[in-house]
């Protein structure tokens, strides 16, 4: 089965080609190479650089840290529209509903998708327990040390929480692959609970990153530009038409780093369908080297106009991308 493709074309402004239908996942199965703990094998730092993606199991051992992720998401959502002990209604989370003046205090709802955040210095994102407990674990440092080298700056925020509702059991399945316009050097996705296959997993598109790399500006930047946005094009449908994406299933505390060039998307929550459903949730964390000469970009942030929720920043020591140098500035 083909997934309906929607808003894949958003980075450019140009609509993917006609023939582009997106796979339906397959369920990501640990190679031999996957190893415990904060530590990087060398099987693991290949399986990095040639499908973009590495995960570690078990990496955060947390179990109070990881309710207070599901106890705030619930007591954000407003007026109590879906409410937490009645599954029989979370897929009406398919279609937008939130009242527009609880968008900025809350995020946007659509396609069953909520991502929890909101802009300031006290927004959704910069709660202890997201900050202190997830993103700056030593062993998610750790991680992040290995890969990029060097000091690794703190965060001072995560993206929020992501929450994937099921979506009903007649309406399409829906994947959005998109690589994120933002200034990034490495991602994460944590996630906080028991995400069984078919349940919302994050999804990847194995070694788009290195199809995708050449197109942007710079190495870690956020532009594209116009001469650039053509070949970014040809080079994202490319990816949709002949890789299949793969859903990582898992349970609390396993963690998916990612390089930031990497086509991703929610995935598809089918749990509507079994005997019982799920909200899947997940705590995006980005990270960068330390003592980097930092500046924010005005029209593609972050900044005051767009992606106030993201904690990296673009730096004057970034490079002009090219075909072979995806890897400058990090220490793999």
């Amino acid at each position: 089965m083909a997934y309906t493709e929607y808003n894949v074309g958003h980075l450019t402004g140009q609509p993917a080609a006609e023939d582009v239908a997106v796979r339906e996942p397959t369920p990501f199965a640990d190679p031999p190479c996957v190893t415990a703990g904060p530590g990087i094998a060398a099987g693991e730092v290949a399986l990095f650089k040639q499908h973009g993606f590495l995960i570690k199991r078990g990496l955060i051992d947390d179990e109070d840290a990881f309710a207070q992720v599901a106890d705030h998401l619930w007591s954000k959502v407003p007026g109590n529209i879906l409410r937490r002990d009645e599954p029989a209604g979370w897929s009406a989370a398919a279609q937008p509903q939130w009242p527009r003046e609880a968008v900025a205090r809350v995020g946007r709802l659509a396609h069953g998708t909520w991502k929890l955040r909101s802009p300031g210095p006290n927004g959704v994102g910069t709660e202890p327990f997201l900050v202190g407990r997830i993103a700056n674990h030593p062993h998610m440092l750790a991680v992040a040390r290995a890969l990029l080298g060097g000091l690794i700056k703190p965060a001072r925020r995560v993206r929020g929480i992501y929450a994937v509702f099921p979506k009903p059991p007649t309406a399409p399945a829906r994947l959005g692959p998109h690589a994120d316009y933002m200034a990034a050097q490495l991602a994460a996705m944590v996630l906080t609970h028991e995400v069984p296959p078919r349940c919302g997993g994050f999804t990847v598109w194995p070694g788009s990153h290195l199809l995708l790399h050449p197109h942007w500006d710079t190495v870690h930047g956020g532009r594209i530009s116009a001469e650039r946005g053509e070949g970014f094009r040809l080079a994202r449908d490319a990816a949709l038409r002949d890789i299949t994406p793969v859903e990582f299933t898992g349970a609390a505390g396993d963690v998916v780093f990612w390089h930031p060039r990497l086509l991703h998307s929610a995935g598809v929550n089918h749990s509507a369908e079994t005997a019982t459903p799920t909200v899947r949730l997940i705590v995006p964390c980005d990270y960068q080297r330390a003592g980097l000469s930092y500046f924010d970009d005005d029209e593609f942030g972050p900044g005051a106009k767009y992606q106030w929720w993201v904690d990296t920043r673009n730096f004057h020591e970034d490079v002009a991308a090219t075909a072979d140098n995806i890897w400058s500035g990090w220490a793999i």
